[in-house]
């Protein structure tokens, strides 16, 4: 492994004894600790990449917040870091909600978005007087007065609209065009802003262009958009929220936006836009998440296989697509290394493979390794967004792990999940059809993994 690889890991990654070390701490002496798969979170680039955002906002002429995206890692025990360095919580569903309050985020800390919205995410907005919500849909507004009047209580609200700005990133990732799914159009914007209904008072305006984008100036001038947006049709709003979307270099070599420089020039392009159409400057309110988690994340896998066939050498590890869909949705590419010799030179190209019942179970591909070999670890950097929070228990496998690293100790933070746990929340008809016999109703206890 070069020193350029080593920057696309944690904050504090090095060697020992030739092998690599994360947060003070061995990555072979995780593994073998905690079992493989496994999420490693570094809480020192945690703190950073927060701080990042939060510094340049805090100095915001109108004011500002930065509030993480918990689509991107509803781990509690990361949440709970990202709290401590300052930030507030974007949820998406009464599920993320909980997470974040589970993490210790209060109301006024939280901001709370997405399209079709519940009932029951109304309801747990509400019950946690979050600070915002955002509103989608026209419906939504009528649904959530109704429900803030019933209990005497007014809900601040921003609207979301979309500026048919397109951005250049993943088809799948793109939110702020014409005909997305997310928001309403300028037109009806404008036509909704001043017949909100009374129980919800209207605060600002939200917009989000889309994910893993790395064009910074494209993200800022949405600033210009929104201000001519406001003075057209004659609305001050207090609050702007820019959304997130801050792209990470997955390999060496890639884009890699700085956060605080970013998080600067929005807040200045914010204040330049709305001085140019004689408007007040309002609160500033960015919501990222990969670019905060991402590159805080490892993610750890004891190889199983190693086979060649037509030309292709396959690695098979013990994990895959059940905890990195990513390859398969976006064909991200990665760069993994060998745990234990990162530094030796490779003697070939190799394609990472997990072990689901899928061809598209593909974790890398042409990547250079030191003769792998069964037993080895392997370490995926740049995992920590949209891994956990994707994961799924395809061929029922349970999914991983999670431990917080930090200063040279590892704490558990997600408990690796059973095949107990997995088949808990079946139900059996306790008389089968053509049977006399009654079955239990819950399934057979199976051991229990001795990993965590």
């Amino acid at each position: 492994m070069s020193a350029s690889s080593l920057e696309l890991f944690p904050d504090g990654t090095g060697l020992e004894d030739g092998a690599l070390t994360v947060g003070g701490v061995r990555a072979d002496a995780l593994a073998d600790r905690f079992g493989t798969p496994l999420y490693v979170y570094d809480a020192a680039t945690l703190h950073r990449r927060a701080r990042a955002y939060v510094e340049p906002l805090d100095d915001a002429p109108g004011g500002g917040r930065a509030v993480f995206a918990l689509k991107a890692n509803p781990v509690p025990a990361v949440l709970r870091e990202l709290r401590r360095a300052g930030m507030g919580a974007d949820v998406a569903s009464a599920g993320e909600l909980a997470a974040a309050r589970l993490a210790g985020f209060e109301g006024s800390e939280l901001v709370v978005h997405g399209n079709a919205k519940s009932g029951e995410d109304l309801e747990a907005a509400l019950d946690a007087r979050a600070a915002l919500v955002v509103l989608d849909v026209a419906e939504e507004a009528t649904d959530l007065a109704r429900r803030a009047a019933e209990r005497g209580v007014r809900q601040d609200v921003l609207v979301r609209v979309t500026p048919d700005i397109a951005v250049d990133t993943h088809a799948k990732i793109r939110t702020g065009q014409a005909g997305s799914k997310f928001g309403l159009g300028p037109a009806d914007v404008a036509a909704l802003v001043p017949t909100l209904p009374g129980a919800l008072t209207f605060r600002g305006l939200h917009v989000h262009l889309g994910s893993q984008v790395v064009d910074a100036d494209t993200l800022g001038s949405t600033a210009a958009w929104c201000a001519r947006f406001a003075a057209d049709h004659d609305l001050s709003p207090e609050v702007l929220d820019l959304g997130g979307g801050l792209g990470v270099a997955y390999r060496c070599g890639d884009p890699s936006p700085d956060p605080r420089a970013y998080a600067a020039a929005v807040v200045a392009s914010v204040v330049r836009a709305f001085a140019e159409v004689g408007r007040p400057v309002p609160e500033l309110v960015l919501e990222p998440g990969r670019s905060v988690v991402a590159p805080a994340g490892v993610t750890l896998y004891r190889i199983l296989t190693v086979k060649r066939s037509a030309g292709t050498t396959w690695v098979a590890v013990d994990g895959g697509m059940g905890d990195n869909l990513r390859v398969a949705l976006y064909d991200t590419a990665y760069a993994p290394v060998l745990a234990g010799r990162p530094t030796a030179t490779p003697d070939g190209r190799y394609d990472l493979c997990g072990h689901h019942c899928e061809s598209g179970d593909v974790l890398a591909h042409d990547v250079g390794l030191a003769a792998p070999r069964p037993g080895d670890v392997v370490a995926v950097p740049v995992t920590g967004a949209y891994h956990q929070s994707l994961a799924t228990p395809y061929n029922l496998f349970g999914r991983p792990a999670a431990v917080l690293v930090d200063g040279g100790e590892a704490r558990l933070a997600t408990r690796r999940e059973t095949v107990e746990d997995l088949l808990r929340r079946e139900v059996l008809d306790p008389r089968p059809a053509g049977s006399g016999a009654a079955c239990a109703q819950s399934p057979p206890r199976t051991p229990t993994a001795t990993r965590p």
